[in-house]
């Protein structure tokens, strides 16, 4: 049987423990086998980067093009899983890091049915037998951890390269980018630029931007400022929420192994 792997993520942004992930895929299941899914979703917070922002990142990364979907949903990647010619000989496989199955929210669970079916997201067997087609289960496979340099320092963590972004200085930020990527980039740089800055910072690279300093600043705020300011912070708080639904997973009927008593916390 054929097996289609799908690599899914925010990648908010894209750098090279992602393509450690990719390239581990790849070396195991072909480069024709391997998607990257990621969706076109934007939050001012967490999903700064469009599709076509982290397009640009990966393939400088050097992920081809065409081996990048847009999704709705890369934990599904509908879009992907549709078009597969032969679903009856087609193992299908979502590929996701340790700390992604290891948070608190994790991407994907597995375990039993309330109707005592296993679910049909399953882990990835470590012998790589008895896999089942795509009409009967899909499965998980954890990818390594890649360490990688930022700025001299120890990263892995898209949210850690964004706050590193955002506190440093221009020099600092030219780096960060280098190190991302491999080079001095302006393009890229410009991307970061625009996404990520403080409003008060963005207006010179010519982003669009609320009067931050007028909303914020001085003794009282006048009322029309006031409710600017709510408005702003309402939109944004949508943003977010509407970002999250679309990297929700598949919600299967499980019963839980067991029921942390320290938490209270469900585990799969």
């Amino acid at each position: 049987m054929r097996t289609i792997v799908i690599y899914p993520g925010r990648f908010q942004p894209a750098h090279k423990g992602h393509k450690s992930s990719y390239d581990h895929l790849v070396g195991k299941f072909g480069p024709e086998n391997v998607f990257v899914a990621t969706s076109d979703v934007t939050a001012p917070v967490t999903n700064p980067f469009s599709f076509a922002d982290r397009l640009s990142m990966l393939t400088k990364l050097g992920v081809p093009s065409n081996r990048v979907v847009q999704v709705r949903n890369p934990y599904q990647a509908q879009e992907i899983v549709k078009d597969v010619p032969d679903p009856a000989n087609t193992v299908l496989v979502f590929a996701v890091s340790e700390k992604d199955m290891s948070s608190e929210n994790p991407r994907f669970k597995f375990g039993i049915k309330k109707n005592g079916e296993p679910s049909y997201m399953q882990p990835y067997p470590k012998d790589d037998k008895k896999l089942k087609p795509l009409t009967k289960h899909a499965y998980v496979m954890i990818t390594p951890t890649t360490m990688f340099k930022v700025k001299g320092t120890d990263a892995n963590s898209a949210t850690d390269i964004r706050k590193l972004y955002i506190n440093g200085n221009d020099n600092d930020r030219k780096q960060i980018v280098h190190d991302l990527y491999g080079q001095d980039d302006s393009a890229l740089k410009d991307i970061f630029d625009k996404k990520l800055l403080p409003p008060t910072q963005a207006i010179r690279y010519g982003k669009p931007a609320v009067d931050g300093d007028q909303v914020l600043q001085g003794p009282t705020l006048q009322k029309e400022h006031k409710q600017k300011l709510v408005k702003i912070l309402e939109s944004m708080q949508h943003l977010e929420r509407q970002a999250s639904k679309c990297y929700q997973v598949s919600n299967e009927d499980l019963i839980p192994n067991y029921i942390s008593e320290k938490d209270g916390r469900k585990y799969y």
